[in-house]
């Protein structure tokens, strides 16, 4: 559940309200089973599973949440369209004039990945496994290298 792990410390650097008044969890967790070979070990599978975001007492401008959320989304979690993913969506309960109790629910694929290990705890087709966990890595810079071609 790293893509909600990192969405929510996301959030809380953007100090839309206190630490204490943010709060997630994950809900309908389910594990669609594919054992394709991968170049670096075996694609056991897609975690699928719904997270909420909690904010309470949110005194902000909804849109720059929204902004915030669309935002993480395009650049952390492209693949949505591929996995038929739904918007996100957003719970908004007024306390007074200015502030909101806000629910954000959203859905997530995580692939999970096993690497051969002779030490391992998992076994499949005659082989020993190691659970490999899911790292959203974020490259920081990068360059494209064409080799004679236009």
């Amino acid at each position: 559940m790293t893509k909600l792990q990192t969405l929510t410390a996301y959030l809380l650097e953007r100090r839309l309200v206190e630490p204490e008044q943010l709060d997630s969890w994950t809900e309908q967790v389910t594990l669609n089973l594919v054992w394709k070979p991968d170049v670096d070990g075996m694609h056991l599978g897609d975690m699928r599973y719904r997270a909420a975001i909690v904010l309470e007492r949110f005194a902000d401008h909804p849109a720059r949440l929204m902004a915030l959320i669309g935002s993480w989304l395009e650049t952390y979690d492209p693949e949505r369209d591929r996995h038929e993913l739904p918007a996100a969506q957003f719970a908004v309960e007024p306390l007074d004039n200015d502030l909101f109790d806000v629910e954000i629910t959203l859905e997530f694929v995580e692939p999970q990945f096993l690497a051969e290990d002779p030490t391992g705890e998992i076994q499949a087709f005659g082989k020993t496994w190691a659970f490999v966990p899911f790292d959203l890595w974020i490259a920081e810079r990068g360059e494209v290298a064409t080799h004679g071609g236009a």
